[in-house]
């Protein structure tokens, strides 16, 4: 029996073996795999007539790729990528047996890959393929009857189906691997597509046959993540444990007759709580636990990993799972605007609101963004685009029936709430502070002809009362502070103690 320990040195989340256990181990360093032959052999279990040009090709691909485009925390040019890639491969060949060689292999390589790469990289991954692949330019393969579905799922969940956003639910690796990552900036509609992908799958269906459950890591330690041995040898069970443990023996609400079951783990990422998932997201498929209890997976579970950034993954880790990265361009704010005009109510609102936001709403993003304005906490654009909307919905609400619902009255209200939407969050400690404020000042000021400000002051020490289309200052709002009571000096200012 041969027995193997990878050690690594300083490699975060392990840790290093006893020196005496170390001294009855023979020691032998590992060297870069010769991936050209390894590729070959596995092309041609895979069926491939011509394994070897095309391994070169492939491995030819990898290497521009690892070298020309920019550096990421999630590529993973490596053995572990060439095999996922390779098993693709095979089950596209088997699938459409009369496609040749060389255009399954394509397909293979660019759909497999494109989900993970962003967008500045992707014209010189194309371009690559194209190189190494003349002449192919074949139509991405879909789903019809989950892209069907998904549109369907859109409309009665008032989401807008947008050709880029339908895609990223289409591109889920899960068909191929067990553990993906979806890996974006917030609001770049990560929870969105994994939920909508699960709707689209219960569809018409009786009963759910893709259930979820999400836990957030960061929330527990790790021994309640995975259960723990106590002082007195008595093993208390994690929320993990619990949960696939239950996914994997089919305990109610988990029955065999669900196809998909989805553990949901959105939260940063690290290495300490990480490096125990590496047997469940390997080929493997087992999570083993510290009571050496080992709770296998079963062909529906699925491990999905909702993150913001992989910089403190180790490499272990993100070659082990798929990838689905979401710029946070790909969606945008769009489609948030157009569900919530859509869902307005009222006569006046569903008249004047749009043409409002159609006019004026892209100036103030390509002003904001062209600005770069410091905020005290990083808001990406859809949540200053959402805290707009939320304030408009509060000022509508609360407007008086006294008051005409005119076009300017909507202009105002709009005008108020995008000068709080996005000027409120600015910061009061930046260098260059002076320069944005006025620039800010003088941008929304010129914005909506019919309501004039001041000349003195900044916008935000004003707001606009829609009713009467007063320009009023806040401090004309705030009563003077004072007591009738007044003490021995005279002095106005009377503060009641006990």
């Amino acid at each position: 029996v041969g027995l193997f320990i990878t050690m690594n040195p300083g490699y975060a989340g392990r840790t290093e073996l006893p020196e005496n256990l170390k001294a009855l181990f023979r020691s032998c360093a590992m060297i870069q795999p010769d991936v050209v032959p390894i590729s070959e052999n596995m092309l041609m279990a895979e069926g491939f007539v011509l394994a070897r040009p095309l391994s070169i090709k492939f491995v030819t691909l990898y290497r521009l790729c690892s070298e020309l485009l920019s550096k990421q925390h999630h590529y993973d040019w490596g053995l572990r990528a060439i095999k996922s890639v390779l098993l693709v491969a095979g089950k596209l060949k088997r699938a459409d047996p009369g496609y040749a060689e060389e255009e399954i292999l394509m397909r293979a390589l660019r759909d497999f890959n494109t989900p993970k790469i962003p967008l500045n990289d992707i014209p010189i991954f194309l371009r690559l393929i194209g190189d190494l692949f003349p002449g192919m330019d074949l139509p991405t393969k879909v789903n019809e009857n989950i892209q069907k579905n998904c549109i369907e799922v859109c409309k009665q969940t008032d989401l807008k189906s947008e050709e880029t956003f339908i895609l990223k639910v289409l591109q889920e690796l899960l068909d191929v691997r067990h553990s993906v990552m979806l890996l974006g900036p917030a609001g770049c509609g990560k929870t969105t597509i994994w939920k909508t992908l699960a709707n689209s799958h219960n569809l018409n269906k009786p009963k759910p046959i893709t259930v979820c459950e999400t836990v957030n890591p960061k929330s527990v330690t790790t021994d309640e993540l995975y259960g723990y041995m106590t002082l007195s040898k008595d093993w208390k069970d994690g929320v993990l444990s619990i949960i696939m443990r239950n996914m994997s023996k089919n305990v109610s609400p988990y029955y065999a007759t669900q196809t998909g079951k989805w553990v949901i783990l959105d939260g940063d990422i690290d290495a300490i709580w990480i490096e125990s998932m590496n047997t469940v997201m390997d080929d493997n498929k087992v999570l083993t636990l510290v009571s050496n209890e080992r709770i296998p997976l079963s062909e529906a579970m699925r491990m999905v990993f909702e993150i913001h950034t992989l910089r403190n993954a180790t490499p272990a880790t993100v070659s082990r799972a798929g990838i689905l990265y979401i710029n946070d361009t790909d969606i945008g704010y769009q489609p948030f605007v157009e569900s919530w005009l859509g869902a307005r109510t009222g006569d006046a609102e569903k008249q004047y609101l749009p043409d409002i936001f159609h006019i004026n709403l892209i100036k103030i993003v390509e002003f904001y963004t062209s600005m770069k304005v410091d905020t005290i906490v990083p808001l990406p654009l859809l949540n200053l685009v959402m805290s707009l909307c939320h304030i408009i919905d509060g000022m509508v609400s609360s407007l008086s029936s006294n008051v005409e619902k005119s076009k300017a009255v909507y202009e105002r209200i709009f005008l108020f709430a995008a000068m709080w939407a996005f000027g409120g969050s600015m910061s009061s400690g930046s260098e260059k502070r002076g320069e944005v404020r006025k620039a800010f000042t003088a941008f929304f000021r010129g914005l909506i002809k019919t309501t004039k400000f001041p000349d003195s002051g900044h916008i935000l020490d004003y707001f606009v009362d829609p009713a009467s289309g007063d320009v009023v200052a806040w401090q004309d709002k705030v009563a003077a502070y004072g007591s009738s009571v007044g003490d021995s000096s005279g002095s106005t200012i009377f503060v009641p103690t006990s």
